[in-house]
């Protein structure tokens, strides 16, 4: 246990010292605006494009390794719709609960995999991305707009915003060279690596500086459903397909790691954007953020 301590605390660190920066140094929402933009749009793609151009599909089970990826976080969300339909939730509170149970955060998960697991961990945590961002961005863009169906208007820029997506478009790029055999281009290759391990913790910085502590007290009954949710059912049932399945060590303990993971923090911006209920969803953000720091050791504990 300390050990898995040791490893994951820097990752947490990271994120608190975000936190830090923009409490007392760096104040302006401005900055942390463009820097989270740079992220986005540049250094993120760029590593997603350099490890799934090469990654070595023959290696791992990837229909398998989608499968259970796919079925935890469609049993995640599932578990959470009937809970907040029970409660009698409101639409707006709905999505965001959703969002919750299910999504994750890509930067906190690949950070997590690649020191706990070195190169292979990276790799195949970069395999994960390339499945479960494509998917769940689309699943959550159907899920919001069917829930929030008065706002009409938002469905084609929704499905505009899918299409140039720079995650999805990067690992479209990436899968291609892959199967063209480019998987290593001079140049390119080295550029997109340099560019690429400076997305990490850049990061991670943003999840920090985008944490709001205020809010959870208030939103106690849907903040729990989608702690519930994520960090229960979603890796209980990615751990029950990866023994079912029989996927490596190394596979299983990535897909758990991505399970138990918080929210992805592009879901609040989503949640504005969309009609959700975004103090509700920057609350369960900063909620399952904080109790992954002890969660996140506990359960590969559990796996492994």
């Amino acid at each position: 246990m300390l050990n898995l301590v040791y490893i994951v605390a820097p990752i947490f660190l990271i994120i608190l010292l975000g936190k830090m920066l923009r409490n007392y140094l760096i104040l302006s929402d401005n900055i942390w605006n463009q820097i989270n933009a740079l992220t986005f749009w540049v250094l993120f793609p760029c590593l997603l494009f350099n490890k799934t151009s090469v990654i070595d599909f023959e290696g791992y089970t990837v229909g398998s390794f989608s499968v259970t990826l796919i079925v935890g976080y469609l049993a995640a969300i599932l578990f959470a719709y009937i809970i907040c339909k029970f409660y009698g939730m409101s639409a707006a509170s709905l999505t965001s609960v959703l969002q919750g149970a299910g999504r994750h955060n890509s930067f906190v998960a690949l950070a997590v995999a690649s020191q706990l697991l070195g190169e292979e961990g990276e790799m195949i945590g970069s395999l994960a991305i390339a499945i479960m961002v494509s998917f769940s961005n689309i699943a959550t863009i159907i899920l919001l707009t069917s829930i929030l169906s008065k706002n009409k208007k938002a469905k084609p820029k929704i499905l505009t915003e899918i299409a140039r997506n720079p995650f999805i478009v990067a690992i479209a790029i990436g899968l291609s060279f892959n199967f063209m055999g480019w998987g290593y281009v001079p140049v390119l290759s080295d550029f997109t690596a340099s560019v690429g391990k400076a997305a990490l913790p850049i990061a991670l910085l943003c999840v920090g500086a985008g944490l709001q502590f205020g809010g959870a007290r208030n939103f106690f009954v849907p903040s729990a459903i989608a702690c519930f949710a994520k960090m229960i059912i979603l890796p209980a049932t990615v751990f029950a397909l990866s023994r079912y399945f029989e996927l490596s060590a190394v596979m299983t303990t990535t897909a758990v790691i991505f399970a138990s993971v918080p929210t992805s923090s592009s879901a609040y911006a989503l949640a504005k954007y969309m009609g959700g209920d975004a103090p509700l969803m920057a609350a369960i953000i900063s909620l399952q953020t904080m109790i992954t720091v002890v969660t996140i050791p506990l359960v590969i504990i559990l796996v492994t």
